[in-house]
């Protein structure tokens, strides 16, 4: 039993003198710094890519990018590592490529690598057209505001007596302080996309008003007088001088100067290109 003892008691310790060679050995240490080496520079290579990739998860005030042009802020997203996406709209009161909104919002906080969405000025608007005037669509609120609506045009609405017409008819087209009701009737009339429009449409009116006196007026003028009295321009018939409406005169109307009519009633025209024999050259 004693022999059986001492001989594990030596095998113990022969084992632990062999265990404490081999960690002492030449080969294992070169072997285990290697290893510890290979560890410290894995370890530094990966702490360092997460710093560059997170930026330890600190983040930055969104500059104000508002009002600059598109192609300044290129310059400083690019030195601030932003990415943008750049989407247009046409306003009247902005330069072209100026920036009307952005996302993120100015003095949000921001990492780098981050997406910004910007809303910029077009450079040339887009043209629309006016949907004509047909006789089918001139109902405002029903058909006519809502084809406007979708051809991505502006239209607000007044009203003027017409007791021939059912209300809410669309009686003239103004643009920019001018009336383009012929030109639209006409058809494939355009203006810029997201443009103002203001519809004149016809409400009933009751009482008379008198005809005002439209001989030697132009075709513009005569139109101008007669809205001024709440009244319409009715048949116009040109004679074989016309070439151009707008500018040429009357020489005829029906009913004729101080007649009694009802508010929101037609006046028919007669006109010719020349200024008539008969009117004073003041007119």
């Amino acid at each position: 039993m004693k022999d059986t003892s001492r001989k594990i008691g030596q095998k113990i310790k022969r084992f632990g003198i062999e265990l404490f060679a081999f960690f002492t050995s030449k080969i294992f240490i070169k072997n285990f710094a290697g290893i510890l080496a290979m560890g410290l520079v894995l370890f530094f290579f990966t702490t360092t890519w997460l710093k560059c990739y997170t930026n330890h998860g600190e983040s930055s005030p969104m500059p104000n990018f508002e009002n600059m042009n598109l192609l300044e802020v290129k310059d400083i997203a690019k030195k601030k590592g932003f990415d943008i996406v750049v989407d247009s709209v046409s306003l009247d009161n902005k330069a072209p490529l100026t920036i009307i909104k952005q996302t993120p919002k100015p003095d949000a906080l921001v990492k780098e690598k981050r997406t910004i969405y910007l809303r910029v000025q077009q450079v040339t608007k887009e043209m629309v057209e006016i949907p004509t005037l047909d006789g089918k669509n001139e109902s405002y609120d029903k058909v006519y505001r809502k084809q406007l609506i979708r051809n991505k045009i502006n239209p607000t609405s007044v009203t003027r007596i017409n007791s021939r017409l059912s209300s809410n008819t669309v009686l003239d087209i103004i643009y920019k302080n001018d009336t383009i009701t012929d030109q639209v009737r006409d058809g494939h009339y355009k203006i810029p996309r997201d443009s103002k429009l203001t519809i004149v449409v016809s409400t009933k009116g009751y009482g008379n008003t008198k005809v005002p006196n439209l001989i030697c007026k132009t075709y513009n003028e005569a139109k101008v007088i007669l809205k001024n009295h709440n009244l319409n321009i009715g048949t116009i018939t040109n004679d074989e001088t016309v070439t151009n409406k707008y500018s040429a005169f009357v020489w005829l109307q029906d009913p004729s100067e101080g007649a009694s009519i009802r508010y929101g009633e037609q006046v028919k025209l007669r006109i010719t290109q020349n200024l008539p024999d008969n009117c004073d050259d003041q007119q």
